[in-house]
């Protein structure tokens, strides 16, 4: 369409004047209206954001009329058809808030006893005070964590319970809880540490998260140099290591009994990925060395000027 603006110049958008107003009366009943737009397109196929900035969210735009929201991207050194694409994000997040609303409301029912997520992680295994930090997520979305106070598995649900209008960033949370509320164990075991076909947490899957995340090359890297993985999963693998200690020192006991640790992975039933997790799961159940701290007995007098040749 093309709307004559005070300057003259057509503007050449798909948006009208009056589609624009009644997005934007309506997007103001949405939660995210201080999300990061670049956040919220990644929710929507095709849906890309490329200005960045801490105000650059809905709240920015959708208090301007169809001119002012056209002088707005211009002065961001934007076209006028990026219109839009600020036109798609705002509806597709006002679809998702929809549809996610629908979803979390069984587990916003105020009688527990209705309440399908709980007992459903009772039954795979899954404990309420899980640390979030340690699922499989995205950076974005431990962000979100962090700002939020979501800490273990029963904090995500109470906020879950209490965001019937609200899209979690990248969608990871609404599909968790989905897969959770219908127990789509595959998704539940691309976020958490589960054990498919059986139930519970295991510090074997939370390895074998870390390798799936990892490129095939530095896969066949980890075999023989385990010590090459990234900082920041080691530092993961470490918190893992901590969580599932009393899993640790049960198979610590199972190998010193004569139990090989490909037998150990063989669980993951993952032939490609098994080498590396066996090599992770070894640096892991070997005995840290221990450092003796004697401090050394002092060199004798006039050794160092023999060593080097020096004379009084």
């Amino acid at each position: 369409m093309n709307t004559p603006p005070s300057d003259g110049f057509p503007i050449r958008t798909r948006t009208t004047p009056a589609a624009w107003d009644e997005l934007r009366r309506t997007f103001h009943s949405s939660m995210m209206m201080d999300t990061a737009l670049t956040s919220l397109a990644e929710n929507i196929d095709g849906c890309v954001w490329s200005v960045k900035g801490a105000d650059e969210t809905p709240a920015a735009y959708v208090d301007l009329s169809y001119p002012e929201v056209i002088d707005r991207l211009r002065a961001r050194g934007l076209p006028p058809a990026v219109l839009d694409d600020l036109v798609d994000i705002l509806r597709g997040t006002l679809a998702f808030d929809e549809s996610f609303g629908e979803m979390v409301g069984i587990a916003g029912k105020a009688e527990a006893e209705s309440d399908p997520v709980p007992r459903n992680l009772e039954r795979l295994g899954i404990p309420l005070a899980f640390p979030v930090r340690l699922c499989n997520l995205t950076p974005g979305t431990f962000e979100f964590c962090q700002r939020e106070n979501i800490e273990v598995l029963a904090d995500f649900l109470t906020f879950s319970r209490g965001a019937s209008r609200q899209v979690i960033i990248g969608g990871e949370f609404r599909e968790l809880l989905n897969a959770i509320t219908h127990i789509d164990e595959e998704t539940i075991a691309r976020f958490l540490p589960f054990r498919i076909k059986t139930s519970g947490l295991y510090f074997i899957e939370g390895l074998a998260l870390l390798v799936k995340s990892l490129p095939e090359e530095a896969r066949q890297r980890l075999v023989k140099q385990p010590e090459s993985l990234p900082d920041d999963l080691r530092a993961r693998a470490a918190l893992l290591a901590e969580y599932f200690k009393n899993q640790i020192q049960e198979m610590q006991a199972a190998v010193k009994a004569g139990t090989q640790i490909s037998r150990l992975v063989a669980p993951l039933d993952d032939m490609p990925i098994e080498p590396s997790v066996a090599a992770l799961l070894r640096v892991h159940l070997t005995p840290r060395p221990v450092v003796l701290t004697t401090a050394p007995a002092p060199a004798k007098p006039g050794f160092f000027r023999r060593l080097f040749g020096l004379r009084r």
